[in-house]
């Protein structure tokens, strides 16, 4: 793995190579190679003398050439097919007009963030590296990151997800309510042991503790009453009790 970093603002590219090397440290990814520069024919240079499936943050205004990014990113592509890229930029509005250079970008990253929500962001990233190209098992956090919110909560404390309002979701844990904008449908993507169980209710499988048929609800661990929709109770019994004699339940 390499990490290659396309930036003119020295301090903002000495900025991301910190988060990187912290990032790295902390999920344990060994030490690392970044490389920056703000000159994109340098990057594709050093390809050559790196594995491929590299992952790549690119500014995309370099030098006042407004889509320089864009056209670095089709040149790696040239090369490596399977990187993954994301373009950190003050110029999110590009992000529309993005798929016209067909380098298919994991994401768009606003330098304008938080630095904990831009460490988060990058950190998604190098999550996705690890997860996709080097075959290791990803913490075991539950990570949801769309256009509107980067959300990371341990997989052990998910309760249950729900539809609070249209496109406003709530994620509940036993000791607290974290709302953002999202769809259930993505919730549910993320992991198998997440659930549907109803048109507005994503439900932890290894939280729950009995299903009242009867009712047609299950119960959670933090005794909350999720209910289950006539068209998903088969699906939901036989996740349960699959999970149930996996887990010697």
């Amino acid at each position: 793995m390499s990490v290659f970093i396309l930036e003119d603002d020295v301090i903002q590219a000495e900025k991301l190579k910190r988060m990187i090397r912290a990032i790295c440290e902390e999920q344990k990814m060994g030490d690392v190679p970044i490389f920056a520069t703000s000159k994109g024919e340098r990057i594709i240079e050093r390809i050559a003398h790196s594995s491929r499936n590299n992952i790549y943050f690119l500014d995309i205004e370099i030098k006042n050439e407004e889509q320089k990014g864009f056209k670095v990113a089709q040149d790696i592509r040239r090369v490596d097919e399977w990187g993954i890229i994301a373009f950190i930029t003050t110029h999110s509005e590009f992000a529309p007009i993005s798929y016209q250079y067909m380098v298919s970008a994991l994401t768009f990253i606003d330098k304008h963030l938080s630095q904990e929500t831009l460490y988060a962001r990058i950190e998604t990233c190098l999550l996705k590296y690890k997860q996709s190209n080097q075959g290791f098992a990803p913490v075991n956090d539950f990570i949801l990151e769309n256009t509107h919110a980067t959300i990371r909560v341990p997989f052990a404390d998910i309760e249950y997800v729900m539809t609070a309002e249209p496109h406003r979701l709530e994620l509940i844990t036993a000791n607290r309510v974290i709302r953002f904008y999202g769809k259930l449908k993505e919730v549910e993507d993320r992991d198998e042991r997440l659930i549907r169980c109803h048109q507005s209710y994503v439900v932890n499988v290894e939280k729950i503790v009995e299903f009242n048929m009867k009712e047609k609800v299950v119960v959670l661990t933090n005794e909350a009453r999720v209910p289950v929709s006539r068209r998903l109770f088969k699906k939901v019994n036989t996740t349960w009790q699959h999970y149930l004699s996996k887990n010697g339940g």
